[in-house]
């Protein structure tokens, strides 16, 4: 049986991928600071877990509680979670790491033999750092990529054998910088589809809803704006990040919430908007589709990765710039949809294209066609 190790620094999407590619009948171990109780929660069998909580907490007690936001207390979580990952892990046939957080790790697998992908959910670093320069000149409290985070991200591309991304957009980042096309697997990410669906119980008191931390990388200064000039109610469920949200009487925030609690928020409004200026592909658009939301996604969002998914693409909307003007219009044009559409699932048969099943199948093939070689 193929032997596969998963290295992340916490649940992310790795940790579906760990539970399909078990399902897939690989021999899986994931390794991150994620208790089994968490992981567990989430279907990955306990037997697939090590975690290394007991061995971090101290760090991550310094990078989350004492030292929030500081990059050094980041950087020494990492490399002591890589250390001691590289430590412990078993010897494998893959090693499969999220990019920028292990080193020490996929060397020592390197060395033994092993496969490696890199998983990167975002464009190439040197674009992402790029384009959150730009934008921390207009709008100095914005983080950008600090230089340490730069070189990891790059050091582990040059080792990887294969570097795993979701979207088209993040591809073409990679080829800008002209890293070999033939070492990046394509494979947009999924939803639990038994977890988020639509529901005609629930009230639509909301126009828009936006999922996820309120920052100026996801656009939400464009939101604040749109929704200003259009009048219309906005939903914000997640995270504030450096962006003040709007004390006025259309706008309501809601902080984060487990994701089981997500659904109910979803099917209380009409949109899903995320005019996001730089991600790979934001799974909660996902979720929107899922739940049967029309979304208003970016170029640099994956949404034109999904609309390409989906029976129905014309109920997924793209902007055409990162500015006011082209949000409205999206907004506008979604309504105008949203009011023909009624029960109409737009995603179809399609939607199993969008499941972390169908995600992990694609993976499978992938790691059997490589392995064979």
């Amino acid at each position: 049986m193929v032997k596969i190790n998963i290295l992340s620094p916490g649940r992310f999407h790795v940790c579906d991928l760990a539970r399909e590619l078990d399902h897939c009948g690989f021999d899986v171990k994931y390794y991150s600071f994620v208790l089994p109780k968490r992981t567990e929660k989430y279907g990955l069998s306990k037997r697939c877990c090590c975690s290394l909580f007991y061995w971090l907490f101290p760090f991550l007690y310094l990078e989350r509680c004492l030292f929030k936001k500081k990059i050094w207390a980041n950087i020494l979580r990492k490399n002591v979670q890589d250390f001691v990952t590289a430590l412990l892990m078993r010897r494998c046939d893959v090693l499969i790491a999220m990019s920028g957080g292990f080193l020490r790790s996929i060397n020592k697998a390197k060395s033994q033999g092993s496969l490696i992908i890199v998983e990167r959910g975002s464009k190439h670093i040197l674009e992402q750092k790029r384009i959150l320069d730009e934008l921390k000149m207009i709008h100095p409290q914005i983080n950008t990529v600090h230089d340490i985070n730069v070189r990891r991200e790059l050091e582990g591309y040059e080792i990887a054998d294969y570097v795993a991304i979701p979207s088209q957009h993040v591809r073409r980042s990679f080829a800008v910088h002209h890293y070999p096309m033939k070492k990046l697997f394509l494979n947009p990410y999924g939803v639990d589809v038994s977890m988020f669906h639509p529901s005609r119980e629930v009230e639509k008191k909301y126009d828009l809803i936006m999922v996820g931390g309120w920052s100026l990388q996801k656009g939400c200064d464009l939101i604040i704006d749109a929704v200003r000039i259009t009048g219309l109610c906005l939903l914000h469920v997640g995270a504030l990040v450096d962006l003040d949200f709007p004390n006025e009487e259309n706008f309501t925030h809601i902080n984060p919430v487990d994701q089981s609690e997500l659904v109910k928020y979803y099917n209380m409004a009409k949109i899903f908007i995320l005019p996001s200026r730089q991600e790979g592909l934001a799974m909660v658009q996902v979720q929107a589709i899922a739940c049967n939301l029309p979304i208003i996604g970016s170029p640099n969002s994956g949404a034109l990765d999904l609309k390409r998914m989906v029976e129905s693409p014309e109920y997924i909307i793209i902007i055409e710039d990162w500015n006011v003007s082209s949000v409205v219009s999206a907004i506008n044009h979604a309504l105008a949809l949203k009011t023909i559409q009624n029960e109409k699932q737009y995603a179809g048969n399609a939607i199993y294209n969008l499941t972390w099943e169908a995600y992990g199948k694609r993976y499978a093939e992938f790691l059997r066609s490589i392995i064979s070689e």
